[in-house]
């Protein structure tokens, strides 16, 4: 059902021709905050959507061909006055206003403490991991500028695909990439493959302008063990047309029984996945505290990061049920270094650079949360730029931002708890 909202005539200029009339707003549903402005025109040329809000934000949509009869206009604050004029090269419509909805009820609810002279050029893209299942995305004050809610849970991967789209799950096979516009570029079927805790893609492996990685469940059944079947982890990748590429498991490079990893029902847990700078897999498990490197085509282990791994690693160094590996640029990289309740109680970033040849460690920095913030499970950690640090701190429904220093310039408590929050530069949206 579409609710139709009446707009309000504000200006108009004597001189204006009126090529655009009929214009009118439409907003899908109650769950996705996706103003469509409709309208018809008399212009033989492509268009724009410029707005803005009553502090003067001006932002313009993307470009639509001069075929269409209606433009999605995202990124709007709930609850607030917003004007508008469609635009071509050469002309343009009347002044209109209209008031975008308040928040639905069940959204969470945010307290913002912050350093009067902090902001950061950008958006922070969340996830809720209750019913409903809420995506949005919030700027620098606090302040929510897209949503997207389901009718269920929300699976945990989910990730930023480029500067216009994200990728999301809405079943354990069944992976999207969707626009802020609230559309499905492609849907991809990973068939029996049953994806958990990442989902990235690339556009520089096997030989495909795109593909889909996600992590696996795969399972060792052995009667002689103590548990019904070991868990394990894999790695998949799909193609634009649903075609799997290539596929790993665990179980086909190490036997559990030879190794020094405690035997138990949850084995490995992965939780972390990402494409080096030479096309080969990082894969973080968090039952073994350590970062593997896979060989992207034969599958063979390269080598082991953290306790009992392949390089010497200081006690300063060692890194506790770790998530989210990256690189920060092609030398460095960074995970969020959780800690442990045994060994060490309180949560880090730990950002580092390797020399693969002669296995050397090269410890970078240390950027610490407070103590009373140790998250043991779940979290993450991402640049907003070189000295910005955004950590999820999972256990605590907090979200901050520190410098390099450990000093804390955003403080957002919330009443829900997320997995990971993400950062991107709003330059590099397509509609600036």
């Amino acid at each position: 059902m579409k609710l139709r909202i009446t707009l309000f005539f504000l200006l108009l200029s004597c001189q204006n021709k009126n090529q655009f009339f009929d214009v009118s707003i439409n907003l899908s549903s109650y769950n996705q905050s996706k103003y469509e402005i409709n309208f018809k025109n008399k212009i033989n040329d492509d268009f724009f959507i410029e707005y803005w809000d009553e502090e003067d934000n001006k932002l313009n949509s993307d470009f639509q061909k001069k075929s269409d009869d209606y433009i999605v206009i995202p990124f709007l604050k709930p609850s607030t006055n917003y004007f508008f004029k469609i635009k071509s090269k050469n002309e343009s419509s009347k002044l209109y206003t209209f008031k975008t909805h308040d928040l639905p009820e069940n959204f969470p609810e945010f307290n913002l403490k912050k350093d009067s002279l902090f902001s950061f050029n950008g958006y922070l893209l969340f996830r809720t991991q209750v019913d409903p299942g809420i995506q949005f995305l919030m700027d620098d004050q606090g302040e929510i500028i897209w949503y997207s809610m389901s009718d269920t849970i929300f699976s945990r991967p989910f990730n930023v695909s480029n500067e216009f789209s994200y990728i999301s799950l809405s079943k354990s096979n069944i992976v999207h990439e969707l626009s802020y516009n609230g559309d499905t570029i492609v849907t991809v079927n990973m068939i029996h493959d049953k994806i958990h805790h990442e989902i990235i893609t690339n556009s520089n492996l096997y030989d495909s302008s795109k593909v889909f990685i996600g992590l696996t469940y795969e399972y060792l059944i052995d009667p002689n063990s103590k548990v019904d079947s070991i868990i394990g982890d894999g790695i998949t990748v799909y193609n634009n047309s649903g075609i799997k590429l290539w596929s790993w498991n665990i179980f086909d490079h190490v036997n559990p029984y030879n190794e020094k990893y405690k035997i138990q029902n949850d084995w490995s847990h992965a939780n972390g996945l990402e494409v080096d700078y030479d096309g080969n897999f990082l894969i973080s498990f968090r039952n073994f505290s350590q970062i593997w490197k896979i060989d992207s085509r034969s599958g063979k282990i390269l080598w082991r990061l953290g306790i009992d791994g392949d390089y010497a690693l200081k006690e300063n160094e060692f890194f506790y049920s770790q998530h989210a590996i990256h690189k920060t640029n092609e030398n460095n990289y960074m995970l969020f270094d959780n800690g442990a309740r045994d060994y060490r109680e309180t949560s880090r970033a730990l950002i580092f650079s390797l020399n693969e040849k002669s296995r050397n460690f090269n410890y970078i920095r240390s950027v610490f949360l407070p103590d009373d913030l140790f998250t043991f499970k779940q979290g993450s950690v991402y640049n907003i730029n070189d000295d910005t640090y955004l950590f999820c701190s999972s256990t605590n429904n907090k979200i901050i931002i520190l410098n390099s220093n450990g000093e804390i310039l955003w403080d957002l408590e919330s009443d829900h708890s997320f997995y990971r929050v993400y950062y991107f530069d709003k330059n590099n949206l397509f509609l600036n």
